[in-house]
């Protein structure tokens, strides 16, 4: 102990101060790798294979067709995450990452919900179409014919395909193809409103 003092003693105290300053520069340069490099060195690739895998399985359960919005919004963060990876913003991108996994999941979990109300609004309209378009045959049509006279062509058109459409529709609920249906009943609700509106068709409740 005595000698490691002795020589400890007999070194110059340049030296030391030149060690200790080593030390400190060594520490610093390890904060600033720490504080803004290590910031940079991107997101794992396992986060960016959760947030494709999450939106694969919300579209495999249909999400972009019966949880539109959702989909939508997930698919918009992970179009912005990839966009900030090209950038080298890999913070932003770990966020956006992980907004895409958390609304993909989301969506997944709206389908069958977003689906049963979608079919029940489906089945009302057919419902509705029947009643209404049986009035428009009576109140618009020739005597003795079934061929409305007096109202737009398009609603001349979709009358004289109803009876097929009637059948057609329900075939589409049955196979489980809910968005499909929709979609036509709500074109079929546009032509309907638009004869409504040009007094073809009684409002429901009129004549009460």
């Amino acid at each position: 102990m005595e000698r490691f003092t002795e020589a400890l003693s007999s070194m110059d105290v340049r030296y030391i101060y030149v060690i200790a300053g080593i030390a400190v520069v060594l520490v610093i340069l390890y904060l600033i790798w720490v504080m803004f490099l290590k910031k940079r060195m991107g997101p794992p690739a396992e986060e960016i294979k959760n947030a494709e895998m999450a939106l694969s399985e919300a579209k495999q359960k249909e999400a972009d067709l019966y949880a539109q919005d959702e989909y939508k919004r997930a698919e918009d963060s992970l179009a912005t995450a990839t966009h900030l990876l090209g950038a080298k913003e890999y913070r932003k991108a770990k966020k956006a990452l992980d907004e895409a996994s958390a609304q993909a999941r989301q969506a997944s979990k709206a389908v069958e919900g977003n689906k049963a109300k979608m079919k029940a609004e489906a089945e009302r309209m057919l419902s509705d179409f029947n009643r209404q378009i049986d009035e428009l045959k009576i109140k618009a049509a020739k005597p003795e014919t079934d061929t409305p006279t007096n109202v737009p062509r398009e609603v001349q058109e979709m009358v004289g395909k109803w009876e097929i459409m009637k059948m057609r529709i329900p075939d589409l609920i049955q196979r489980g193809k809910i968005r499909e249906a929709h979609d036509e009943l709500k074109t079929i609700e546009g032509v309907l409103n638009n004869a409504q509106r040009q007094d073809v068709i009684a409002q429901p409740g009129a004549d009460k």
